[in-house]
């Protein structure tokens, strides 16, 4: 019998130890293929949102038109052109509507700040402006967030890539049409994106550009703002310092992709992961081509990385995209719960082995094990301990298969 009870214990043990969030696979990028062989036009210094079952990318050097990729069919759609070039924005989504704010136009170095604030209505497909910055708080190359139905706008430059990076914080209502300054950032930065996590505004990467090497300045600290507090904190600082990242939330984790630094030619492919709850940085699976000035985002569990540059600046723009599967980055600890067995079990009376009544019992067949203790091919002692390696084994795979689809977004 200590040949099952040793692998009867083994599974006991196996199936009680922790899966760490380490030990988790996770995927690798993957090309983004549409199903009827649509793609996207080629650009940088774009962004993207998700709204709905779509993607929408937006903006670009040289007023690139606004495209749509359905996540339902898997096919690109040409929505035309905006109402003026709009590039180093983050656009966001209030109802049907997407904002675009804080945005610059035109032409490197000195790209002209746009102060009208417009509105894509994607139900009618038609723009409008909604209203303005205040004259002195007028810039480009912000950052952008929702919470609780109003728009945030965060950093920015004022003088396009020649200087300027300013930490200005700003609240814009968009039923009053009122502006609001709030108490600015710790860190100037502009060539960034923020996120929500909660209830908190999380800023991370970035630079602060000058001439005559603009991504000479990264930022590296996270600047963190707690809207239920009103009160700004530091992060800890990004391992890979870059400007021009993709940024997107998923559960308390913020995940920074691709950039730009002034120490190679080639844009970076490097992933980052900021965990908000341990104040800790973790890298993920590298993509496929290094891009900057992409668009960018998460839908559920499958993040997605589209266009960009793949050399600092703006040479060589991309018309590929990718896409991550997140679903196994995090491992989320379930208690075992018990599992009942269908029928009670009959007692079984223990035998003493140095009992001299155990000559009584008479199996079918019975041999002996490398103790000399007499083993049963049949009977009723050996099919309870079948019983039990069948429900242990169960109950693991179980477990595993539970910890494998276990996630949060």
């Amino acid at each position: 019998m200590k040949p099952i009870l040793y692998l009867l214990t083994s599974l006991m043990l196996l199936a009680s130890a922790p899966v760490s969030a380490e030990q988790s696979q996770v995927e690798e990028w993957q090309l983004l293929q549409s199903t009827d062989g649509s793609n996207l036009t080629a650009r940088h210094e774009a962004a993207a949102v998700v709204l709905g079952d779509d993607i929408y990318l937006m903006g670009g050097r040289g007023n690139r038109p606004v495209e749509r990729y359905s996540l339902i069919t898997g096919q690109w759609e040409n929505l035309g052109l905006a109402p003026l070039e709009l590039h180093h924005a983050q656009p966001v989504v209030i109802g049907d509507d997407i904002y675009i704010a804080g945005a610059f136009t035109c032409c490197y170095p000195r790209e002209t700040s746009v102060a009208e604030i417009h509105v894509l209505d994607t139900l009618t497909n038609t723009w409008d402006v909604v209203g303005s910055l205040p004259p002195e708080r007028v810039r480009g190359s912000t950052a952008a967030v929702v919470y609780s139905g109003k728009l945030y706008l965060l950093g920015g430059n004022t003088q396009g890539h020649d200087g300027g990076a300013v930490a200005w914080f700003d609240e814009y209502d968009p039923v009053s049409g009122q502006w609001r300054i709030l108490p600015d950032a710790p860190n100037a930065r502009d060539h960034f994106s923020a996120v929500m996590a909660g209830t908190e505004l999380v800023a991370a990467s970035g630079r602060q550009t000058t001439q005559p090497n603009p991504a000479a300045n990264p930022v590296s600290v996270v600047d963190i703002y707690d809207f239920q507090t009103g009160q700004w904190r530091s992060g800890a600082p990004i391992p890979t310092v870059r400007g021009g990242a993709v940024v997107a939330a998923y559960g308390v984790d913020v995940i920074v992709a691709g950039g730009e630094i002034n120490t190679s030619d080639l844009a970076l492919n490097v992933v980052e992961a900021y965990d908000l709850s341990k104040d800790a940085w973790r890298s993920l699976p590298t993509m496929i081509s290094g891009r900057h000035g992409s668009g960018g985002g998460i839908s559920g569990q499958q993040m997605y990385m589209l266009s960009g540059a793949n050399l600092i600046g703006g040479s060589t723009e991309s018309d590929d995209s990718e896409t991550l599967q997140l679903h196994e980055m995090i491992v989320i600890e379930e208690p075992v719960e018990p599992v009942e067995p269908v029928e009670p079990v009959e007692p079984v009376d223990p035998v003493d082995p140095v009992d001299p009544d155990v000559d009584e019992i008479e199996p079918e067949e019975q041999g002996e094990d490398s103790d000399g203790e007499p083993v049963s091919s049949s009977g009723g002692g050996g099919a309870f301990e079948l019983s039990m390696l069948l429900s242990l084994s169960g109950l693991l795979l179980l477990r595993r298969q539970r910890r494998k689809g276990s996630c949060f977004a």
